[in-house]
């Protein structure tokens, strides 16, 4: 095996992994209304779980268009690019159409590839409830708030419960009026393999019909004797189906009713 192979082949087990973890946060709805006080973590997190609840229900299907971008350097230097329009239906079906791609076939197979597969397996019921941010999987701590007459953010420390791959170690922002993740940056709990000694990542969300949806993930990966790999992934064009806009008034009704 050339020393390229073992460069992507690497890369591919350390960003397939680092990844799960945010492949399974489901986006949340939007709440009309802020708290009249100050939230503890635990009290931010319960909050952000019934809006993901709330999110499950109301959407049935979307569509956006993807950009993958990875550049690695050490021994050899690799890069590859793909884009790609994803096609949801609920409640756990992802169909992925390539639109175009070049560079390293090598970077789009090991990679690329093995990214849309885990993607689909991340959708399993299982797999979303080991990777989902609860209490149940972290432990959270209000390291800051910020309040304005509009607006109201939460920035929170969450440690792993337990070290898995499917967890992390980081910060999360929290828009405290929609109790929506709107960020999160952190590092994997554990190494995907000896090869990798550290990925780093950092994942925003957009919020679109109320929704809120991923908007671009970063991550860089520091892998044993053959340097560094980033990888970028740029999310857009959603088109969210009417039948999901309907129901997003009921859910927000239900929500109006937590204290």
């Amino acid at each position: 095996m050339t020393h390229s192979s073992q460069i992507m082949n690497s890369a591919a087990r350390c960003f397939v992994r680092a990844w799960t973890f945010v492949l399974f946060c489901l986006p949340a709805l939007t709440q009309e209304k802020p708290s009249s006080r100050l939230l503890t973590a635990d009290e931010v997190m319960q909050r952000v779980v019934q809006m993901n609840e709330l999110r499950a229900k109301a959407i049935d299907d979307y569509s956006s268009v993807r950009t993958y971008h990875l550049e690695s350097r050490g021994l050899s230097h690799e890069v590859a690019d793909m884009v790609v329009r994803v096609d949801y239906k609920a409640p756990n079906t992802k169909e992925f159409t390539i639109v175009s791609e070049s560079g390293s076939g090598t970077a789009r197979k090991r990679v690329f590839k093995k990214l849309l597969e885990a993607e689909q397996e991340s959708l399993e019921d299982d797999n979303q409830r080991r990777s989902a941010v609860t209490p149940e999987n972290y432990t959270f701590r209000l390291l800051e708030c910020s309040r304005t007459e509009a607006d109201e953010f939460y920035v929170l420390d969450a440690q792993p419960r337990k070290t898995t791959k499917f967890l992390f170690q980081g910060r999360i922002w929290i828009d405290g009026n929609d109790f929506a993740i709107t960020r999160v940056e952190g590092e994997t709990a554990v190494s995907p393999s000896w090869w990798t000694l550290r990925t780093d990542f950092k994942r925003t969300y957009q919020k679109v019909d109320h929704f809120w949806l991923p908007e671009s993930n970063e991550s860089t990966t520091k892998v044993r004797i053959f340097g560094t790999a980033n990888l970028t992934i740029k999310y857009g064009e959603y088109r969210i189906n009417e039948a999901s806009r309907e129901q997003l008034a009921p859910s927000l009704q239900a929500l109006s009713a937590v204290p």
